[in-house]
């Protein structure tokens, strides 16, 4: 959930991340559809860790890593727009986090083989 609890976003397998408003709230099969799903390369195979979106603590922006080439870590806010990308990355990362107690973006991630990557 966003920082603002409005806001879901989930990774799936079928190259997608789904982005859904106050599923909180829903009570009928129809209030729980996306309200918008973004192509993204989620299929990291059965060696890799699988992507987990991650919201910042403090802004309503979320950051997934990506299996597209160059390697990147993607930054979207709230409406589903992408608003940054961190390229040249060596290798996939699965597994992100943000500094709880920083407005700014400071990002930590990593993946199944141990490699943190730290971006600020």
């Amino acid at each position: 959930f966003s920082p603002s609890g409005t806001h879901l976003v989930s990774t799936t397998q079928d190259n997608k991340l789904d982005m859904f408003r106050k599923f909180h709230l829903s009570s009928s099969k129809a209030s729980t559809k996306p309200i918008k799903s973004i192509l993204h390369d989620n299929k990291t195979g059965r060696w890799l860790t699988t992507f987990q979106a991650v919201w910042h603590p403090n802004l309503d922006i979320f950051g997934v890593g990506s299996m597209a080439k160059p390697r990147s870590v993607e930054l979207f806010d709230s409406s589903g727009e992408r608003r940054a990308a961190v390229t040249g990355l060596t290798a996939v990362v699965s597994r992100l986090a943000f500094h709880p107690r920083s407005d700014t973006i400071l990002l930590a991630g990593g993946n199944s083989s141990g490699r943190v990557t730290i971006v600020r």
